[in-house]
């Protein structure tokens, strides 16, 4: 019964350690050059789950998804929930998704008011 117990846990750790590594996808998907879109803060930086995420709306009115690095890369940038108030203009400098059909950014910089969060300073470019 121990036995079976065991590899049961086992299994179960292994299966979530794959859902883990699978959800974080890196770099791949990203364009190689980098980009910048200015726009106004729609969601506050959210600190949950692999990496921090938040949302602006550029000038045409479209919604980007922008992910920041992980929690505590982005609080150590400076970057926290409420730094920047809902509303206020933004730059993101990052690499765009792949797909043009996806409003993503994977984000190196966010700008405000003259101040730099760089959440990824060796990869700034």
């Amino acid at each position: 019964m121990r036995t079976h117990w065991l590899v049961g846990l086992t299994g179960a750790a292994l299966g979530l350690l794959g859902t883990q590594a699978f959800a974080h996808h890196g770099w791949g998907g990203q364009q190689q050059e980098q980009s910048e879109i200015t726009g106004t803060l729609k969601t506050d930086v959210d600190l949950a789950g692999p990496h921090g995420t938040m949302q602006i709306v550029d000038d045409k009115g479209q919604t980007w998804d922008v992910t920041l690095a992980p929690a505590a890369r982005t609080q150590n940038a400076g970057l926290k929930p409420g730094v920047i108030p809902m509303g206020a203009k933004v730059t993101i400098r990052g690499n765009r998704n792949s797909d043009m059909k996806k409003f993503e950014m994977k984000t190196v910089r966010v700008t405000y008011d003259g101040k730099n969060y760089d959440v990824y300073p060796d990869r700034i470019s």
